[in-house]
C-alpha cells in the first residue's frame, strides 16, 4: 500500500499540475540546449571549437580573410549579413558554422588550419598526428592523405561558401523548436489516451508501457525531423552553389572528391576505429541515422551537374 501512494499523487490535481511543470522544464531546456549555442552563447561556442596554439587562438591569415571576402562578394551578401558573420581559425580539418543570419546574434563560420597549407612541406611542418602517431608522409596512404588536406584556391571558396549558406536560412530555428514540439507532443498523447481510455484506473504497469512507446516515438520523430531538416537544407545549399557557374560545380566535385579521399586514409590509418567511422568509400557510418547527406552522393551530384553542362557545350550548334 505505501509503495502506491507517492504513484497515485502524480494522479491528483497537484501532481497532475508538477508532471505539467516538469515536463514544460524538460522542453525548455533541451529547446535552450540548442538555442542557446547558437545565439546568446555563441562567443563561448565558437571560444570551444577555436585552434588554439600556445594557448593563444590562431588569427586567419590574411589570405583566408581575402578569401573569405571574395566569398562574399561571391554570394553578394548584403552589408548587414556580412556584419554578422565573423570566420575563425577552427581546431582540426572540417570546417565549422554555428549561428544564422536571422538572428542578431550572429554567425562563426569556422575555416580549418589546412586551408593554409600549400604543399606536403607544410604538411611535415605541422604537428599532425592520427592515434597519437606521426603519420608517414612518404607512404602511399600518407601521400593519399597529403593530397586531400592540400585545396586549391576555387576549392577553398566553394567550401566557405558552402558554411555561409549553411546559415544563411531557419534550420537552427527548427533544430531549437523540434525538442519542446516532441516533449509536448508525447504529454498532450498520453493525456488524452489517458482520458480516452480510462488508463488512470488501470494499472501504472500498463500507463508505464504506453509512456515508454510514445516516448520512443516522439524520440524517433525528433531525430527524424532534425535529419530531414539538415538533409534538406544541404540539398538545397549544393544547388545554390551549382547556380554560380561551371567552375563552382567543378570545384565542389573536387572538395567531395578530396574528402572521401581523406576519410578513406584516415579509415587506414587509424585501423578497427576508421572502419567503425568511415566506410571503404570514404563515408561516414551513421548506422541507421542519416544526420547528413550521403559524401558520395553529394560528389555525384554535382558530378551529374558538370556532365549535363558538357553535354549541353557539346549540343549547342556551331555559328
Amino acid at each position: 500500500m505505501t509503495m502506491k501512494r507517492p504513484i497515485n499523487w502524480f494522479l491528483t490535481e497537484t501532481g497532475r499540475k508538477f508532471t505539467f511543470a516538469v515536463i514544460s522544464g524538460t522542453g525548455i531546456a533541451l529547446t535552450a540546449a540548442r538555442f542557446t549555442p547558437n545565439t546568446i552563447f555563441l562567443h563561448k561556442y565558437k571560444d570551444f571549437v577555436q585552434y588554439y596554439s600556445n594557448g593563444k587562438p590562431v588569427e586567419l591569415s590574411n589570405e583566408l580573410e581575402q578569401c573569405y571576402e571574395k566569398c562574399l562578394d561571391i554570394l553578394k551578401m548584403s552589408d548587414i549579413h556580412r556584419k554578422v558573420i565573423s570566420p575563425f581559425s577552427a581546431y582540426g580539418y572540417d570546417l565549422f558554422h554555428a549561428g544564422t543570419t536571422c538572428s542578431r546574434f550572429g554567425v562563426a563560420v569556422g575555416i580549418p588550419i589546412n586551408f593554409t597549407y600549400k604543399s606536403i612541406e607544410d604538411l611535415k611542418n605541422s604537428p599532425i598526428q592520427v592515434n597519437q602517431k606521426a603519420v608517414d608522409w612518404s607512404s602511399e596512404v600518407g601521400k593519399k592523405l597529403a593530397d586531400a588536406l592540400i585545396l586549391p584556391e576555387n576549392v577553398k571558396k566553394f567550401a566557405i561558401c558552402r558554411e555561409i549558406l549553411m546559415t544563411h536560412n531557419y534550420k537552427m530555428i527548427y533544430e531549437s523548436v523540434y525538442p519542446f514540439g516532441c516533449v509536448f507532443f508525447a504529454y498532450n498523447l498520453c493525456s488524452f489516451l489517458n482520458r480516452k481510455l480510462n488508463l488512470y484506473a488501470r494499472p501504472v504497469s500498463l500507463r508505464s508501457t504506453l509512456y515508454t512507446i510514445v516516448g520512443l516515438f516522439s524520440a524517433g520523430m525528433y531525430f527524424l525531423l532534425k535529419d530531414m531538416t539538415e538533409v534538406y537544407y544541404e540539398t538545397e545549399v549544393d544547388k545554390k552553389l551549382c547556380e554560380l557557374g561551371p567552375e563552382f560545380i567543378e570545384s565542389g566535385l573536387v572538395f567531395y572528391d578530396k574528402i572521401l579521399k581523406r576519410n578513406q586514409a584516415l579509415r587506414e590509418l587509424m585501423g578497427k576505429e576508421g572502419e567503425k567511422k568511415y566506410s571503404k568509400l570514404g563515408n561516414e557510418n551513421f548506422g541507421i541515422r542519416q544526420p547528413r547527406l550521403a559524401l558520395m552522393h553529394r560528389k555525384h551530384y554535382f558530378q551529374d551537374k558538370l556532365a549535363e553542362i558538357k553535354k549541353e557545350t557539346e549540343d549547342m550548334p556551331l555559328n
